[in-house]
């Protein structure tokens, strides 16, 4: 039951109990008001039946007495039994017995007995919390309509307060709240609004802190991948070089086939261990983003997949066009995720769907940048669960969620599989706040 039913039916609960308690009050003044009257009735008789006997007029004296339109009382010659009153029956039996009053009987010298009869005033008794009753219960239902209308206007702001908590959980940390002019609601939500404050500022600083970590973690690839170019590749060209030479000696002389052979196979391991290393370079550190803008770098991918899979119809689409240049000037960290994005699920799409078209498609507006890949394989498996994937979209996600974006994967249009991710672009004053906090 709402908050609101249960004021109102709170306020209607007391309403009953106040309306039964005056009932109850109204019953019992009314059975002393009925005793009282029938003793009055009484004395008032017993007067005039004494003034009657007294004169000696018994004779017909109880027909001129009745004849006088006495309320309550009635009298009764001998043992005749008294007629009951004309309007006795006006009030229902369960009144009557509830008034409890019975017929009270005074006789009288001689043959003369004086009745009084509690029907009539019972009946107006009857008549008079009839139309109190009526009166309270339109009373009653005018105050429970009245505190419909005012409850209802009291409790307005807490939808308005409720709908403000959703926004807050959805990730929307504007909170207005027009609390009616209710103190408590203007503390509560004076409250909610410095929470929302705080987690705002909570949300920008984590993600400062993630962008940090991203950076720090590209800029410690970078240099691993410069150590691995200049003392690895420099050591694997030493053997290649040392190696051709053995080759060259042994090949002039007669017993030097063991020796060209172990040559041979000293220049396909450096030539195996040379490939190993430029593949670890490429995932430690894409070339191409030191080498072309992101716009160019992504198109060099694509083209490069286009060569390998020639059967696959490649697309790759900026819009708006005009602003791809605003996306080679975004910083280091966003534009190495926007690649690692792309690279990443192209070559999911490859290794695990067998698709005829992938489309690839950055969307970059003033404070945002949107990213998709979309291809038209079988699509996932029935009950897979896309965040139990394998390292790749789990590095994806990591670096997504550091930047403050979100990443999806599901169902492409017409089938497929479609990966997408949108990224705040930071402004360029939040950019120049971190660089001269860290210079």
């Amino acid at each position: 039951m709402s908050l609101k039913m249960r004021i109102l039916a709170l306020i209607g609960l007391f309403l009953l109990l106040m309306t039964v308690a005056g009932g109850a009050v109204m019953v019992a003044n009314a059975r002393d008001a009925v005793r009282a009257e029938m003793a009055s009735a009484l004395e008032l008789g017993r007067a005039l039946g004494l003034a009657v006997t007294e004169r000696g007029t018994l004779a017909g004296g109880s027909g001129m007495l009745n004849g006088l339109g006495l309320r309550h009382l009635r009298f009764v010659e001998g043992d005749d039994v008294a007629a009951p009153g004309v309007e006795s029956d006006r009030a229902p039996d369960w009144f009557t017995a509830l008034i409890a009053v019975e017929p009270q009987e005074l006789r009288l010298a001689g043959t003369l007995r004086v009745v009084a009869e509690p029907g009539d005033e019972i009946a107006e008794v009857w008549e008079d919390m009839s139309d109190l009753a009526a009166a309270v219960l339109a009373v009653g239902v005018l105050l429970l309509a009245a505190a419909f209308l005012a409850v209802g206007r009291a409790l307005a702001p807490l939808s308005r307060l409720e709908a403000g908590v959703k926004r807050l959980r959805d990730g929307d940390y504007r909170f207005a709240f027009d609390s009616g002019g209710v103190p408590e609601l203007r503390r509560l939500g004076t409250g909610i609004a410095a929470l929302a404050d705080g987690l705002a500022a909570a949300e920008q600083e984590n993600r400062r802190v993630g962008q940090r970590i991203v950076a720090a973690q590209d800029s410690e690839r970078r240099e691993i991948a410069r150590d691995i170019h200049d003392e690895l590749g420099a050591a694997l060209f030493a053997i290649k070089v040392d190696a051709g030479r053995l080759l060259r000696l042994a090949e002039g002389r007669a017993d030097g086939e063991e020796a060209a052979e172990r040559a041979r196979k000293i220049l396909g391991t450096a030539a195996e261990v040379h490939q190993l290393s430029r593949r670890i370079l490429v995932r430690l550190r894409p070339a191409l983003l030191d080498q072309l803008p992101l716009s160019e770098a992504l198109t060099e991918l694509v083209g490069d997949w286009m060569r390998r899979k020639p059967d696959v119809a490649w697309t790759l689409s900026f819009d708006p066009p005009a602003a791809a240049a605003d996306l080679d000037g975004c910083e280091e960290v966003l534009r190495v995720t926007l690649y690692r994005l792309v690279q990443e699920s192209l070559v999911n799409a490859l290794r695990h769907a067998v698709p005829s078209a992938v489309a690839v498609s950055l969307r970059i507006d003033p404070d945002r940048v949107e990213v998709a890949v979309a291809d038209d394989g079988p699509g996932l498996p029935a009950g897979d669960d896309p965040n139990r994937a394998g390292f790749g979209i789990s590095g994806m996600t990591e670096r997504v969620q550091a930047l403050g974006g979100c990443l999806t994967i599901g169902l492409a249009e017409g089938g497929g599989t479609r990966v997408s991710a949108r990224l705040p672009r930071p402004s360029h004053n939040s950019a120049t706040v971190r660089l001269e906090r860290t210079a």
